[in-house]
């Protein structure tokens, strides 16, 4: 078996599509900005193998359909077959490379100048690796005195592109040793690297290259089949039918990953409505919805409207930390399920609001969520400990799935959020001038996206019209249309200097006293986060932050180079670890901004206080979350444990429902077990 493994042949297209996919192995360890596990690693090198062996075996399969039609009669024996072959591939390979010359990378270049040359530059790479096969093929029939033009042996070609791959790979690493303090994406000091990851690159690459030569075989035998019957059906096509059968399997994995998404979508969409067993109570502030006096309906707002409203701080609590007089503060919260439209949903905040005296607050903010309705307890927390309470958040919801799934919603984000800064506009308008409220907006991840893209036509002269004084956005996605005119002509969209990008406080404390006198604006993005970097032009054009070296923002590795769409696809694995969060444990890394929060919210909001109020601030956010999140696991547990027995007993044809204390047996009414401890006085 293994002998005839050994002498396995392949026909061109598929040498070609396997040497890319072998030879692509090494490349795929390229460092990205966040590191990856060993599976993570895994998967994107399947993953980018596997795309480079579709593209290069149909490519090659269209070069070989037409070099056989325009050689016609002179191509019939073995070398001028080959050599016919070669010059395809190398006349293919010079015409696509004087294209990726002739529309190299300009400033302010069109996505259609972008995409033109990245397609050139993947059919140069494809032409030039079926020319190597070709060349591959010879060489073999060279020292086994055999003529078989058609058909190149599998272990060779396998062997040639694990070498170039390999030589890539060390080549990287050997790079590595420049930056000595720096280290892999394993976290392995680069001086190990430089022996261990081309170890860990042969093991990944050997299995990898068996599963792919085992998928090309499937997908060869598969492509032929289709390919024959598109020639039975249309004879016309008889010549490139196998590079339609191939195309038609792109075309199927396509489909398949989009029915995919719509399957997690359902999914997610009903764990986003799941009522989670610590928040199954209604809260009993009259100051929040699903309370007393909210006419929200408690059915309506999900997981996370649930969780907004009861962990809303109580005035004992803000007093505890601050040690100062507090009240209740006002959290309204409007589920997608609340109401049927953007608009409505924006009354029924209005109402809310209304019904809690939020106008009669000093500082009013709209919290933009994530895809999920997820408002980040630190931000919402924080703003209650500096204003003692004296403040009314809210949040209209426009989605049930996480952000990634929610692309599709920002729309109908940014119309609710559009309808109801325009209602709190005109309200805090006809105000008395002395008692209006400040409006202000804080945005997170998707929500940033979402609020920004109100004034996507208006630059930072829509914050004026709509009566917003202060906003800090936080991980905005570079999906973000208000943020790209930005970056592009911040004089036409600021002419005034409003808006500011830092990646921390240190940052932000180090800019000129007239720049951060005029920011009204804050953008809170970390060097290293993939979320404002990862947009599909990332597949065609080399970003800013992937210029020279020595120019580069820190945290972006300084030996990394771009590969057109690969780099794309390594960026967006980094979105798999851009959030590791735990609970009690703040950070400011990747795309979690917890730490960076408090103080971020305190210059952005204009909220001043004394460093030890502060300092107490900090401690109680971190217990507090802790604390939830303990709750959330135990009430879990109970649940599950619960529901265990109660169905056991129903197995037995015991009625369970007549002895609801079984398990969960009364207690009396005493302070929480679960709240986070209040400081030592």
């Amino acid at each position: 078996m293994v002998l005839r493994a050994l002498k396995s042949q392949v026909n061109l297209p598929e040498a070609a599509g396997l040497l890319h996919a072998t030879a692509s192995i090494g490349p795929s360890f390229e460092r990205s900005l966040l590191p990856r596990t060993t599976i993570q690693q895994a998967g994107i090198t399947g993953v980018i193998s596997a795309v480079n062996y579709g593209v290069t075996t149909t490519l090659q399969s269209a070069v070989e359909a037409i070099s056989k039609r325009v050689a016609g009669d002179l191509a019939h024996g073995p070398k001028s077959q080959r050599a016919v072959m070669l010059g395809s591939d190398l006349f293919t390979l010079a015409a696509s490379y004087g294209v990726v010359r002739l529309l190299r990378q300009k400033p302010q270049e069109s996505v259609t100048r972008a995409s033109a040359r990245t397609a050139a530059w993947r059919v140069a790479v494809g032409a030039g690796t079926g020319a190597v096969a070709v060349v591959a093929d010879a060489a073999v029939d060279l020292i086994s005195r055999e003529d078989t033009p058609s058909t190149v042996s599998a272990p060779v070609v396998l062997a040639v592109g694990a070498a170039i791959g390999s030589g890539i790979h060390i080549g990287r690493s050997r790079r590595l040793l420049d930056t000595a303090a720096e280290t892999d994406q394993y976290g392995a000091p680069v001086r190990k690297a430089s022996v261990l990851e081309p170890i860990q690159a042969m093991v990944v690459g050997v299995g990898i290259s068996g599963m792919l030569y085992g998928a090309s075989r499937v997908e060869s035998f598969v492509a032929a089949g289709l390919g024959h019957l598109v020639g039975y059906a249309i004879p016309g096509l008889r010549p490139i039918s196998r590079a339609i059968g191939h195309g038609m399997i792109l075309t199927a994995f396509a489909i398949t990953v989009e029915r995919g998404i719509a399957f997690a979508n359902t999914k997610t969409e009903q764990a986003g409505n799941a009522i989670e067993p610590a928040y199954e109570t209604r809260p009993d502030s009259d100051y929040v919805s699903g309370g007393p006096r909210s006419k929200v309906d408690w059915d309506t707002i999900g997981r996370e409207g649930r969780r907004f409203v009861n962990m809303a701080l109580t005035p004992d609590r803000i007093e505890a930390v601050t040690q100062k007089p507090a009240i209740s503060p006002i959290r309204a919260f409007v589920g997608y399920d609340s109401a049927e439209s953007p608009n409505a949903r924006a009354y029924l905040a209005m109402e809310e609001l209304d019904r809690f005296g939020a106008f009669e607050r000093p500082y009013i903010v709209l919290f933009s969520p994530t895809g999920s309705g997820y408002v980040n307890y630190v931000a919402a927390e924080t703003l209650e400990f500096l204003t003692g309470g004296n403040c009314a958040s809210v949040c209209i919801q426009y989605s049930l799935r996480p952000s990634f799934l929610s692309l599709d919603r920002v729309g109908t984000a940014w119309e609710s959020e559009l309808a109801l800064l325009t209602a709190l506009a005109w309200r805090i308008k006809s105000i008395p001038e002395d008692r209006r409220p400040k409006l202000m907006i804080f945005g997170e991840s998707l929500g940033s996206q979402s609020a920004q893209d109100v004034f996507e036509k208006e630059g930072v002269q829509g914050f004026d019209i709509l009566e917003i004084s202060r906003a800090l956005f936080v991980g905005t996605p570079y999906a973000s249309k208000w943020r790209q005119q930005w970056h592009q002509d911040p004089e036409g969209v600021d002419p005034l200097g409003k808006v500011v990008e830092v990646a921390s406080a240190s940052e932000w404390n180090a800019l000129a006293d007239e720049r951060r006198d005029a920011a009204s604006v804050i953008l809170l993005t970390h060097h290293e986060d993939p979320i404002p970097k990862v947009g599909p032009i990332l597949a065609v054009q080399r970003p800013d932050w992937l210029g020279n070296p020595e120019d580069r923002p820190p945290g972006v590795p300084p030996e990394t180079r771009y590969w057109p769409l690969f780099t794309f696809l390594l960026t967006a694995i980094d979105l798999l670890n851009a959030d590791n969060v735990v609970p009690g444990k703040f950070d400011a890394y990747g795309h979690d901004y917890r730490a960076d929060l408090p103080e971020m919210v305190r210059i952005a909001f204009q909220l001043d206080t004394d460093e030890a109020t502060m300092e107490r601030i900090e401690a109680a956010l971190r217990r507090r979350e802790l604390a939830w999140a303990e709750r959330r696991v135990i009430a879990e547990a109970f649940h599950h444990a619960e529901k265990s027995v109660r169905d056991k007993l129903e197995g037995w044809g015991v009625d369970h429902t007549v002895i609801p204390g079984i398990v969960s047996t009364p207690r009396p009414t005493a302070p929480d077990p679960y709240q986070a401890p209040l400081p030592e006085e």
